[in-house]
């Protein structure tokens, strides 16, 4: 092992509660799950809480995060998200337009409102103010939810569904708060450059002096990435962030991430740091970049050549020199994996998108079944609920019978006796009448 190497740096995680949109899950129907997906995409995969093993995987990637570089550095191997990527993971595109960046200006109160399928009226009732913005409590969208619930309106409960998922897990900020700039991301229906802009910022942000601490943005989906959904796709140059600041990287060092081969090491103007920058007394740097956007043309695939996961020898010398430059937690050796001379894909890459989609079809099926699941449970719970509140009924309703019963018996007896005393006076009255009678006779 190499002496003076990085140490590790400690990272933590937004936690959210995810109980109450396990709840607002279950009360989407089956008929209705294609409409919510449709609209937004599969955002419902990522409510699921890390466990500590998925928490530890993070951190692990994170100790290898070149700030030089703004990519994860691997032996022979540069690693990163593109906005593909999260495309795939979410299955939702990445809109021809300027992406989202923050400002100070007022909430439009009225964009808010149509995307949330709520009036005016009640979209200014909801927005609480908390910090500099107003936003939403999601007990707010969760009772709102479920009058729209009531009301057959299901367009209503996907949109207060949805954007309770993008406050609480794609960009969370406070406990159970949904911050305004992630209420304008979902207006905006562009969520991908902010997405990929928290990783690269917040990431490089918490690297840049090795201090570590909470790295704000949705981890669920880095999980996801980092598992296994890095895909080839078309490389895309600039990105935002939700509401820290700006940060700049580029695609074109991860060709071998997308399938193609690294020969040379990447030219100096490639790496540079064109700009990183807070949010904070910087609007018009954002609004520059952000103005950068309207010049963007996009020109398709880009003719790498053809798929070859392979690496030469002058990009491997490059990147042991910046392994060894950077000091990066793991051992520099002659080759850290030998040169295959035939190393083309095993597939087509038309056989490995049909595979992505079937999976990806896996995924939804098993969505749908865990949604259908969580329904069942909560049907099950209701009828326990009925089924115990009837035997309470009962219970009382016997206990009552006993009483009525028992009160009966004893008017009953009183009844009796009351009859027996009558037939005796009788008796005696009718004798008192027939001595009288024979006392007249004589």
């Amino acid at each position: 092992m190499r002496a003076g190497l990085k140490a590790d740096v400690v990272y933590s995680f937004f936690d959210p509660k995810i109980s109450v949109l396990k709840g607002m899950i279950t009360s989407i129907t089956p008929d209705h799950v294609g409409m919510f997906r449709e609209a937004y995409g599969g955002v419902l995969k990522m409510v699921f809480r890390l466990t500590d093993g998925d928490r530890s995987a993070i951190h692990n990637i994170l100790q290898f995060y070149d700030s030089g570089l703004r990519f994860f550095v691997l032996p022979d191997y540069l690693l990163g998200p593109l906005m593909e990527d999260y495309a795939s993971i979410l299955g939702i595109r990445v809109r021809n337009q300027i992406p989202f960046y923050a400002t100070k200006e007022e909430s439009d109160v009225i964009e808010i409102s149509r995307a949330l399928c709520l009036s005016q009226e009640v979209t200014k009732e909801g927005l609480k103010g908390k910090g500099k913005f107003p936003d939403f409590h999601l007990s707010f969208l969760e009772a709102k939810a479920k009058e729209h619930v009531v009301l057959g309106n299901w367009k209503a409960v996907c949109a207060l569904l949805a954007v309770s998922i993008y406050g609480i897990i794609l960009f969370p900020n406070q406990k159970n708060f949904m911050d305004i700039n992630a209420i304008r991301v979902f207006a905006q229906k562009n969520p991908i450059p902010t997405l990929i802009g928290d990783v690269y910022y917040s990431v490089h942000n918490q690297n840049e002096k090795r201090h570590g601490g909470l790295v704000r943005c949705c981890a669920q989906l880095l999980y996801k990435w980092f598992m296994g959904y890095c895909l080839p796709g078309v490389p895309l140059f600039f990105l935002t962030i939700l509401s820290s600041g700006g940060i700049n990287y580029n695609p074109m060092l991860l060709k071998r991430q997308m399938g193609f081969a690294m020969e040379v090491p990447p030219l100096e103007r490639e790496i540079q740091e064109s700009f990183y920058f807070p949010i904070e007394g910087n609007q018009s740097s954002l609004r520059q970049v952000s103005d950068a956007w309207r010049n963007i043309q996009r020109k398709g695939k880009i003719p790498f050549g053809k798929a070859n996961n392979r690496s030469f020898p002058p990009f491997d010398d490059w990147l042991r020199e910046r392994v060894e430059l950077t000091r990066l937690p793991f051992p520099v050796g002659d080759l850290w994996y030998s040169l295959i001379e035939e190393s083309r894909s095993s597939v087509s890459m038309e056989e490995f998108l049909e595979m992505k989609r079937a999976r990806d079809q896996l995924q939804a099926e098993k969505t749908e079944l865990e949604m259908s699941i969580a329904r069942i449970q909560l049907v099950n719970q209701e009828v326990k609920r009925e089924a115990e509140d009837q035997a309470r009924r009962h219970a009382q309703e016997v206990k009552r019978f006993e009483i009525d019963t028992a009160y009966y018996c004893k008017i009953s007896q009183a009844l009796e006796s009351y009859t027996k005393e009558h037939d005796i006076t009788k008796e005696k009255l009718v004798r008192a009448v027939k001595v009288i009678e024979d006392e007249k006779k004589r």
